[in-house]
C-alpha cells in the first residue's frame, strides 16, 4: 500500500528525512491517521 504523509517544511521536511533515515512522527491526533499510521510497515511507499 501506498501512503500520503504531510507535514509543513518549516516542521520537518523530506530533506530531513533524508539526513536522518528514519523518524518519528508524535504529536497525530486524528484518529484515522493514527490508524494509518500504526498499519504501516517497514519497506512500504510513501510520498511527502
Amino acid at each position: 500500500m501506498d501512503y500520503l504523509l504531510k507535514t509543513e517544511p518549516s516542521e520537518y521536511s523530506f530533506a530531513d528525512l533524508q539526513r536522518d533515515k528514519s523518524t518519528v512522527w508524535d504529536g497525530v491526533s486524528n484518529p484515522v491517521a493514527l490508524k494509518h499510521l500504526r498499519g504501516m510497515k517497514p519497506g512500504e511507499r510513501l510520498v511527502i
